[in-house]
């Protein structure tokens, strides 16, 4: 049941993927595109598609492409195929002419057929097996229609043996019989190797994609029967070989059908199957096996099918014997079944030898094996007489030899009903199924799309434009809610535009709108397109909010603006607000649209209502309303007009404004909107500039700049012109002024005029730069510490952003470089010049391109350019000639440079030499020494950081008052940051090496704590006040180059920023630590020792001598006795005094505790009175009293100095 499920399955998938399947779905799926196009364009509502040609063209244009890929396919079949055909026919087989003319015979019936026929596309078989196997035989009699082959003339086909490869040509097939010398490669083994490759190559090369469709493997029934077990190994063997040389040679996985032929010669064959008719003889004596996958080892189920056929020959057994009249037939019968059993084992083990597969080899696909007969001829081999006869009892009886005139059994349903019906079995060469799959999947989904996009085409215009309609009425009802208030008032008093943008921002953004436009594509064209209706109405909508919401707002804020104006005396700001008032309310007088006007006032006013970045917003959406409704308002009528008494008492205000004045308003208004480029300080200085520059209020750095009327470009390219002209600008806008102009002395004021501009112009042209200037400062410069990257931006030598300023201020405010480089121009470009009255390329021959634009914008600035030049021609020995117009010129640029020399000063010269670039290097040199001190710190490195920031300071004579003032702040930042660096570490190195170790090694003991009864140990006393030690090292490491000494001591260096910082009590502690050395390690020696001489002064009579033990060493001392000399700290600790009297029985002793600071202790309380170098110490012991006379090797008296009672630990140097 499952194997029928199977089939069904499979049956209907070969349906659904045949080409006739794919090509309906291909016709059907045109034809809608068609149908669509026909019917559908016309619904589109364009007039161009309702002609029946162009939908027809459509059509033609769409087929054309699919008429020509499967023509060019028909085209390429059919050359593939004659080049097959040529291949073939010229291949040399059997009788040759005979052969050639037989086989054209053959392929000409075939083509005549024509369709599926097609040699191309028919299944091609390959026949392989050892000589005499029968191959040819088993064709010759198969029952298979060759179109012209004679298949009965033995001689046409080369019967008794296919000497090279004989090609057979059935209805349904291509048969290819090849020599057996090629399946075994015997004869002559290279030659027939080579013989077989080349024929492989040919099929590789004939039909690429699918060379074969299988292979059927012919063996003899004979040699089953007589074969070895070795010979049959070997025959396997060498099958195996061949099947794998084709699978390597064609790269596809192909069934192989086994054919035992020459059945009859299994003893009881004829007899058994003679009665059979012509139909059941045509039938397929064998096994295809039924796998669900083609890769199945089919070789293992060999035994259990063959079972099954014995099976099938017993059930017939009894039947086949009654119907059979003849004894000796009815045995022959009888014995089949057990003639075939013993065939099972050869046949079993010789297909697994074939089949079986290796981790070395691919295995062939066995499909299936059959048993057949083509002629009967030769004597049958009774296998069960033949080991009677092994055994000496089967000498009896034995088979009748046949002639070979009989009956084909078991071939043509094999060939016509199996193999041919399962042409599909193989698979195609992997890249080429990869190929095809792809062009598959492309075709259909090319196909698929256009079908579905054009049956949906429709649908989705109607879905498109309706949500498109519902959206604009969703859209229209909420602005007309939410403004319905501001829609009935008709009065408005508020002149803030503000209240209104939400509204206008609804308007502005309906679906189709002025802002939110939509483009409707090509597929929502179809049906019912109502998109530019929707926003032509959105578009009126919108400009009826703005003159309804926003100009009669901006009418009502000039009409509160302009009386106050007036009396604030602002007449040159009166004058701006009049015209663009009569501008914005389209007055009858008013001359120009005037919208870059407008656009240029509301943009200052709104700045100024609503200042700030948080309100930036607001003020954007204004600007692109009031953009919109300048656009729109072409066809608008204005609902207010401006008022005639504003305009009267304005033009009363201003009719007493200096003409200068006036004309120099109407320029810098001009500028505005000329595209004259600023001076922008970020994008004017490359490099680094936002790291190293910074404003002074901390506003953004881009925001400063210049504007570029006060450039380069706004002199040349505009300002020129402008005062030349501005008499001429004054005539076009005395409609401003209207009747009240008639009052105006024109004449007088304008014989002036120009000098007044300039005049105005050169001291704004200062004001704007230094406004910039002053808005500018320099960054923290330690800010990055310790890798001062900041520093190095600064320094660069190519890119540094002060260098950049420079070379930029100097580039727009040296206006005189323009006649420097007219004097650059070579004669030949001077004459060139000259010619075309400036026309050709000034650019080029002035070496910047900036002057093109110049050019473009300025007819004085040619005049002036020709004018230089042709002076120069006429007179070259003298210098600065021209005439008066020039000589004026000439004057005021030097005039406008001369303000700015000192920037100009900065970079004259030649790199690296100019005064910028020394103040560069400065910088450098800072940079240097700061990275220097932050790795790989020096004692020097204050002092060069010192001379660094002096160099760098020193730079500031001559310099602009800005960069004077960059320099002096990082020489400020610096030094403070160098003092703070060098306490900061001071302050870490005296914690480190000195607080730390005095506070718990020095401090807690005695004689620093007085009360303490342990005692300091002398190693220890050295290890931080000796030579080396500790106090030692941290003042000549880190204190001496702040300190000077004086006769009173210590003192702080004030000629040293870090000196005049410490504190004296710090340093008090470290000059108290000096004296303790010199008294304490006067040797010199990193060990304390003290030398001094003890002489028994006087004594009470009754002591006769007195011992001294002192710190280990007894001295036996008498009134006026030799001092005796003793060094501390001595062996031991302790000191004691025995007191030994003239009278025995009177001793007396006195001892101090155990430490090795005794002495001092000893010392303090014999009452000592110090002289210099000497001490005198008195004591009483039980009414004895002894005096002693120390003298120190030393300049005091060392364990009585102040310096060891005062000494506390340093814990601060501030």
């Amino acid at each position: 049941m499952e194997y029928m499920f199977f089939r069904f399955f499979h049956v209907i998938w070969k349906i659904l993927t045949s080409r006739a399947f794919l090509r309906f779905w291909i016709i059907v799926g045109v034809l809608c595109i068609f149908l669509a196009i026909f019917f559908g364009l016309p619904m589109t509502g364009s007039e161009f598609f309702s002609k029946i040609w162009v939908r027809v063209a459509v059509i033609v244009l769409i087929l054309s492409p699919i008429l020509g890929w499967y023509l060019f396919k028909f085209i390429r079949r059919r050359r593939k195929a004659k080049a097959l055909e040529d291949s073939l026919v010229e291949a040399p087989v059997g009788d040759g002419e005979v052969l050639n003319e037989r086989f054209t015979e053959a392929l000409d019936k075939l083509k005549k057929t024509g369709g599926k026929n097609y040699l191309y596309e028919l299944p091609w078989y390959v026949i392989i097996g050892p000589p005499g196997a029968g191959k040819t035989t088993a064709l010759r009699y198969s029952g298979i229609e060759f179109p012209g082959q004679d298949v009965l003339t033995e001689g046409a086909q080369g019967f008794g043996g296919t000497k090279n490869v004989d090609w057979w040509f059935a209805e349904q097939a291509v048969l290819i019989d090849t020599a057996g010398r090629y399946t075994m490669q015997e004869s002559d083994a290279n030659a027939d190797k080579a013989s077989w490759t080349a024929f492989l190559e040919l099929l590789k090369k004939g039909r690429p994609d699918q060379p074969i469709n299988g292979v059927i493997l012919a063996f003899s029934v004979e040699d089953m029967l007589k074969g070895t077990p070795e010979s049959l190994t070997q025959h396997a063997a060498v099958v195996r070989e061949r099947l794998g040389e084709i699978h390597q040679a064609l790269r596809i996985d192909f069934p192989v059908y086994v054919l035992f032929t020459k059945a009859d010669l299994i003893s009881g064959f004829r007899e058994y199957f003679s009665s059979f008719s012509q139909t059941r003889r045509k039938m397929a004596w064998g096994t295809t096996f039924q796998t669900k996958d083609r890769r199945e080892a089919t070789h293992a189920q060999v035994g259990e099918e063959f079972d099954a056929l014995l099976s099938r020959l017993s059930d017939e057994v009894v039947d086949r014997m009654v119907e059979e009249p003849d004894d000796t037939s009815r045995i022959q019968i009888f014995g089949l079944p057990g003639q075939m059993a013993m065939l099972r084992e050869n046949v079993v083990e010789f297909l697994r030898k074939v089949f079986e597969p290796t981790r070395y080899d691919s295995n062939a696909i066995l499909r299936g094996f059959y048993f057949t007969s083509g002629t009967q001829e030769g004597t049958p081999i009774d296998q069960v007489l033949g080991a009677m006869s092994r055994d000496g009892e089967g000498e009896g009886f034995q088979p009748a030899f046949m002639s070979g005139k009989g009956k084909s059994y078991f071939l043509h349903d094999v060939l016509a009903k199996v193999i041919f019906e399962e042409r599909d079995w193989v698979n195609f060469d992997r890249r080429a199924v990869r190929r095809v799959a792809i062009l598959r999947t492309l075709a259909f989904s090319v196909i698929g799309l256009a079908t579905t996009a054009a049956m949906a085409a429709f649908g989705y215009s109607f879905w498109q434009n309706a949500t498109l309609v519902r959206d604009a009425e969703a859209h229209a009802a909420v602005y007309l809610d939410s403004a319905r208030n501001e829609l009935d008032n008709p009065l408005i008093q508020d002149p803030d535009p503000t209240s209104v943008i939400d509204h206008l921002d609804a308007l502005r953004n309906m679906p189709a709108g002025y802002g939110n436009p939509h483009n409707p594509t090509f597929w929502e064209g179809f049906g019912l397109n109502r998109s530019r209706e929707i926003s032509n109405s959105a578009k009126k909508a919108y400009s009826d909010g703005l003159e309804r919401m926003l100009r009669p707002r901006m009418m009502l804020h000039l009409e509160n603006e302009i009386p106050q104006l007036i009396i604030d005396g602002d007449t040159e700001g009166t004058y701006r607000a009049l015209k663009v008032y009569m501008q914005l309310g389209r007055d009858l007088e008013a001359k120009g649209d005037g919208d870059e006007a407008i656009r240029n006032y509301f943009d200052t006013e709104w700045q100024i209502m609503m200042p700030g970045a948080t309100r930036f917003d607001e003020r954007a959406k204004l600007m692109q309303h009031l953009d919109a409704m300048l656009e729109l308002d072409t066809d608008q009528e204005v609902m207010v007009k401006p008022d005639d008494n504003i305009k009267s008492r304005a033009r009363e205000s201003i009719v007493n404004l200096p003409l200068a004045d006036q004309a120099y308003a109407a320029i810098k208004e001009a500028a505005s909107l000329s595209g004259v480029p600023d001076f922008n300080l970020v994008n004017r200085v490359s490099g680094n500039v936002n790291e190293v520059f910074r404003t002074t209020d901390g506003s953004p750095l881009d925001q400063l700049s210049v504007p570029g009327l006060y450039t380069f470009e706004g002199y040349w390219g505009f300002f020129i012109d402008e005062m030349v002209s501005a008499k001429e600008r004054l005539a076009e806008e005395q409609w401003v002024l209207g009747e009240t102009g008639d009052r105006v002395n024109f004449n007088s004021q304008l014989a002036n005029l120009e000098n007044e501009l300039f005049s105005k112009y050169r001291r704004e042209f200062t004001l704007a730069w230094n406004e910039m200037f002053e808005k500018l400062t320099i960054a923290k410069m330690s800010a990055d510490s310790p890798n001062y990257t900041l520093l190095s931006y600064a320094a660069s030598p190519t890119n540094s952003p002060i260098a950049e300023l420079a070379e930029g201020v100097t580039e727009e405010t040296n206006l005189m470089r323009l006649y420097d480089e007219i004097g650059g121009i070579s004669e030949t470009d001077a004459a060139r010049l000259i010619a075309s009255g400036g026309s050709s390329d000034l650019g080029g021959a002035l070496g910047n391109a900036a002057y093109d634009r110049i050019y473009s914008r300025s007819g004085v600035f040619t005049r002036v350019i020709l004018e230089s030049l042709g002076n120069r021609t006429k007179n070259q020995l003298r210098a600065n000639s021209g005439g008066l117009a020039e000589d004026v010129d000439r004057r005021r640029v030097q005039r406008i440079t001369d303000d700015f020399k000192d920037w100009h000063t900065l970079i004259k010269g030649d790199r690296p030499n100019r005064p910028i670039d020394f103040m560069l290097k400065a910088y450098a040199s800072v940079q240097e020494n700061r990275s220097n001190a932050a790795f790989a710190p020096t004692p020097a490195d204050d002092q060069m950081l010192g001379q660094a920031l002096t160099a760098l300071t020193r730079t500031n004579a001559g310099a602009p008052d800005v960069v004077a003032r960059m320099n002096s702040a990082v020489a400020t930042e610096f030094r403070t940051a160098a003092e703070n660096a060098t306490l900061a570490e001071l302050s870490r190195a005296l914690n480190d090496e000195v607080a730390q170790f005095c506070k718990t090694e020095i401090a807690p003991f005695y004689p620093f704590s007085g009360g303490s009864s342990r005692h300091l140990s002398p190693s220890i006393f050295g290890q931080f006040f000796g030579p080396g030690g500790k106090m030692d090292q941290f003042y000549s490491q880190h204190l001496a180059p702040y300190v000077i000494r004086t006769s009173d001591g210590l003192r702080a260096d004030p000629g040293t920023a870090v000196g005049q910082r410490l504190s004296g009590s710090a340093l008090a502690q470290f000059d108290r630590a000096q004296k303790i050395q010199r008294a304490f390690f006067a040797s010199g020696s990193p060990t304390p020792e003290v030398n001094m001489s003890i002489k028994h002064v006087t004594s009470s009579p009754g002591v006769g001598l007195a011992n001294l033990n002192i710190h280990g060493k007894t001295i036996p001392t008498q009134p006026d006795s030799t001092p005796a000399g003793f060094s501390w700290p001595g062996e031991t600790a302790g000191v004691s005094i025995e007191l030994i009297p003239t009278r025995i029985g009177n001793q007396a002793s006195f001892e101090f505790s155990q430490g090795r600071w005794d002495i001092a202790k000893w010392l303090a309380d014999g009452a000592p009175k110090v002289q210099g170098n000497v001490v005198t110490v008195r004591y009483t012991i039980r009414g004895q009293s002894i005096t002693y006379r120390i003298e120190f090797d030393s300049s005091t008296v060392p364990f009585l100095m102040r310096e060891l009672r005062d000494f506390s630990c340093p814990t601060s140097l501030e």
